[in-house]
């Protein structure tokens, strides 16, 4: 299967007409509900890369601290689709390791017996320029915006 990925992945990368790099700088949250009497984290230190082939298809990796304070990173592809001028919508599958989970998308704190890794599906709201991009990611009571700046 890995080997599958793999093929899949670099015949992309040898088919795109064109292919930029971003560095992932930063992440901050805001919440609508309450973590247990503890406040969340809103500035997740977030680090990361990205690779967009073709300004739609997107091969990304993010660490940051999530919300409830726990070290999470995330492997992913995705699909960028423009939809007015430098507006857009954005999706991404990935695998991540971090969170729990109870259903499709709610996170709930990590308790024993529930897995902290698994796949994650994370629809966004793009803002595209010349040399970044703002994703605008929406979870539940949760709103966060991640930078990405454009290096090459």
């Amino acid at each position: 299967m890995r080997l599958f990925v793999l093929l899949f992945l670099f015949t992309l990368f040898t088919s795109a007409d064109e292919i930029n790099g971003y560095a992932t700088v930063g992440m901050v949250s805001t919440h609508f509900a309450s973590n247990n009497d503890k406040p969340f984290n809103e500035n997740h230190k977030a680090y990361g890369a990205e690779l967009m082939l073709d300004q739609k298809y997107t091969l990304a990796y993010l660490h940051f601290v999530n919300s409830r304070d726990k070290v999470t990173d995330i492997g992913a592809i995705g699909y960028r689709y423009d939809v007015i001028g430098p507006f857009g919508i954005y999706g991404v599958l990935g695998y991540q390791k971090g969170y729990c989970f109870e259903g499709f998308q709610s996170s709930v704190k990590c308790t024993e017996g529930k897995d902290n890794s698994g796949f994650a599906f994370m629809p966004m709201l793009y803002y595209k320029h010349d040399y970044f991009t703002l994703d605008l990611i929406t979870q539940g009571s949760m709103l966060a915006l991640k930078l990405n700046i454009k290096l090459f």
